[in-house]
C-alpha cells in the first residue's frame, strides 16, 4: 500500500514569497508611507561629527586638504561634506 504525498512545489512557494513582497511594496508607496520610511533613513546618516564621536573623539568636522597638527583624519564619505570638502578631521 503505497501512498502518495501531496506537497506544495518550491516554485509555487517561491512565486507567493514575491507577490508578497510586491503587494506589501504597494501597501507602503500607496498610503503614503514611504516619506515616513524616507525620513528615518535621513535621519541615520553619517555626518563628519557622528563618526568621530563614533571612535571616540570629542568633535569632528569636513575640511578641503589635510587636518591640522593633533588632529586624526578618518576615512570615509560623509553627509555633511559641502563642495570640495575631502577629510573628516577629528579632535
Amino acid at each position: 500500500m503505497h501512498k502518495k504525498a501531496q506537497s506544495i512545489s518550491i516554485n509555487t512557494i517561491i512565486i507567493a514569497a514575491i507577490g508578497l513582497a510586491v503587494l506589501i511594496v504597494l501597501f507602503v508607496v500607496f498610503t503614503g508611507r514611504f516619506g515616513k520610511f524616507g525620513e528615518g533613513v535621513k535621519e541615520s546618516s553619517l555626518t563628519c561629527d557622528k563618526g568621530c564621536r563614533a571612535v571616540g573623539y570629542t568633535q569632528g568636522y569636513s575640511r578641503r586638504g589635510t587636518c591640522g597638527s593633533g588632529e586624526t583624519s578618518i576615512p570615509g564619505r560623509f553627509e555633511d561634506f559641502k563642495e570640495g570638502e575631502t577629510t573628516c578631521c577629528c579632535s
